[in-house]
Formats: structure tokens, sequence, C-alpha cells
């Protein structure tokens, strides 16, 4: 597939720097582009990186110098940058229909132009949208609700009664509608404690335009729903509780976990292995660094850094300065302490 300079500004609603331009058939960073691809540039100090590029074009902000490359001004180079990755490097679509290998129930209810691959199972009840693709060994619950253009790949499990929108991903590996971690503790009378699980009533429901990274775990609510906003990706490996919401637009890094009854606002950021305690509120647009733990509410568009506890990010960065400084600061400490000892023997 490819395509003139004009064709690509005129996907993007830009303007090219040539017409027709260069013939271009990829899209990849600059130090994979090749003649034949277009790459991009969000800073000055990557235009050396440029200059020594074999891009055949590149997407650049109006302010930045191209140095003679056949160039598409944009406002944001990065974001159009991924908008051509999905022109010219989409997912292989299986072919249309239900693989003789597969179960489908006979009261399911099938969309136009579906693809259900080798081994799926769909339940009772379940409804898939218009183009959407089922891989194989994937297993879909009773009564689950799946929306158009949506793409599950392989070996996925959807317990029953979940929702999912239109034009979610869903990679491998990845449960949604589990149990809750919900127990109860008695004591037996012999005087030994143990658990007593919680069943849980409640579903899952996620927005569209969702990406669920491979083996994430999204679980059911006790009672009522968890729920992915529109537009949410999760990375990899990233453990979201019963009755949790997610807000629209959230991004949420590999090994991040978040406890039940918590609720993450729009548009945030959660770095790698951060974790939320059940029952706190995080605001809209805050940033969580890598490794973060959260114990109380986080006002709106906070930056929270730190491990155990989380604290302001820049008292967080005061605190690492002094880090670097305990060695002299102690042994500061113990000359005043021998000081005030002399002094106090002479007196």
């Amino acid at each position: 597939m490819t395509f003139t300079l004009e064709e690509i500004a005129h996907f993007l609603s830009a303007k090219a720097s040539e017409t027709p331009g260069p013939v271009i058939s990829g899209a990849r960073p600059i130090e994979y582009a090749t003649e034949k691809d277009i790459t991009y540039v969000t800073e000055s100090r990557y235009l050396e990186n440029l200059r020594q590029s074999f891009a055949g074009a590149v997407l650049i902000p109006p302010d930045l110098d191209s140095g003679g490359l056949p160039s598409i001004r944009t406002k944001n180079p990065e974001a159009d940058f991924a908008r051509l990755t999905a022109l010219f490097f989409p997912y292989s679509r299986p072919s249309e229909g239900i693989s003789p290998k597969a179960d489908v129930h006979p009261e399911a209810v099938l969309g136009r132009a579906v693809s259900i691959g080798a081994f799926a199972v769909i339940g009772r009840g379940v409804t898939l949208g218009d183009h959407s693709v089922v891989g194989a060994h994937v297993v879909v619950g009773e009564d689950v609700h799946i929306g158009s253009e949506t793409y599950i790949f392989p070996n996925v499990s959807i317990y029953a009664r979940v929702k999912i929108g239109d034009r979610v991903i869903i990679h491998s590996g990845t449960v949604i509608g589990s149990d809750g971690f919900g127990f109860a503790r008695d004591i037996a009378q012999s005087g030994v404690p143990f658990n007593i699980k919680k069943y849980h009533s409640g579903t899952v429901e996620i927005g569209d335009d969702v990406e669920i990274g491979a083996l994430c775990a999204i679980d059911r609510a006790l009672a009522g729903v968890t729920r992915i906003g529109n537009g949410v990706k999760l990375d990899n490996l990233v453990q979201i509780a019963h009755n949790v919401e997610v807000g629209d637009a959230t991004v949420i890094a590999s090994q991040a976990g978040i406890a039940g009854s918590s609720s993450i606002g729009k548009y945030g950021l959660i770095g790698g292995q951060a974790g939320v305690k059940d029952h706190v509120r995080v605001g809209n647009g805050v940033v969580l660094a890598t490794r973060v733990g959260i114990y109380r509410n986080v006002p709106d568009g906070s930056v929270m850094a730190g491990s155990v506890p989380a604290m302001p990010h820049k008292v967080f960065l005061r605190v690492q300065s002094l880090f670097k400084r305990l060695p002299e600061i102690l042994e500061r400490i113990r000359k005043l302490e021998s000081l005030v000892q002399h002094g106090h023997k002479e007196n």
C-alpha cells in the first residue's frame, strides 16, 4: 500500500510541502526509516537525527526547518504519526465467517461480516457487532454484548454479562469479568480463622475505543459495575479490581494495580507498578509516577511520586536531593553534637 505525500497530507487534514511528493509505503521512527518511509520530529534537538536519517519525508512542527526534506507541517507530529501507523500497518483481518471448529450457540446474534476463529466458544445470548473479530480459543460467556469493529485476539476469556463497546482491542490472555477478590473472615468453633467467598453479582462495562493489553484482569463488580471509560489504554499485566471506575482516556502502564471500589479520573497517566488502595478517589488529569503507592484521595491535576507513602512531586524532589547529602549532614550533626558535649563539660 503506497500513498503520495499529498494523499497523506489530505488524510491528516494538513498541507504537504510538495505535490504530489514522494511515494510513501510506511511510517517509521527516525532510526528505522528508509527512503520509502515518512517519519516524525517533535523538537529541535532531533533535527540532527533527521539529517542523518534515510527517511523520505517527515512530519514536523510549523516552527522547525526540515532541511529540504519533503514534509507535512502539523501541530502534533507524534499524534499524526500514530494515525499513519494505522493507515500503513493495520491488523491483518482474518476471513469473514465462522470456523467449522468454533462452537457458536444458536441463540447468539452475530452482526455482518464477523470473523470467529477455530475453537472459539460463543455462549447463549451473546451479541457480536458488525465487522468484529473473535480469535481462536476465545471464550465468550452468556449474554455478553460486544460492539462493532472490535478485535479480540486468541485465548481471551470473557465471563457472562460483560458489555464491551465499539472498536475495542483485547490482546491475548486477558480475562474480563472474573470474580473480584472478596472474602469475609470468620472464626470457626475451634477458634481457627477461615475465609468465606463473596460471590459477585455485578458486571463489567468497557467503553468505546479501549485497548486492553495481554494478560490483564478486569474483575466483575460485587454488585453494580466495574467500568472502563472510553479511550482508556491498558498495558500488559494490569489488574483492575471489582467496582473500580477508570475515567475516559486514562493510560495505565504494566503491572499497575487498582484495588476494589476505587475510582480513577479522566485523562490520567499511571506508571508501571503503581498501586492504588481500595476506596480511594484519584482525580482527573492525575499523573502517578512509576511504583507510586496511593493510600488517600488525590486531587485533580496532581503529580505524585515516591513509593510508600506517596507525596506531592515537588516534595519528593526535595527529599531525593537530601538523600545524596545524608552522609554530609550526618557528619555535620556528629560534629555539632561533639561541640555541644565538649562545651557542656567545660561549663
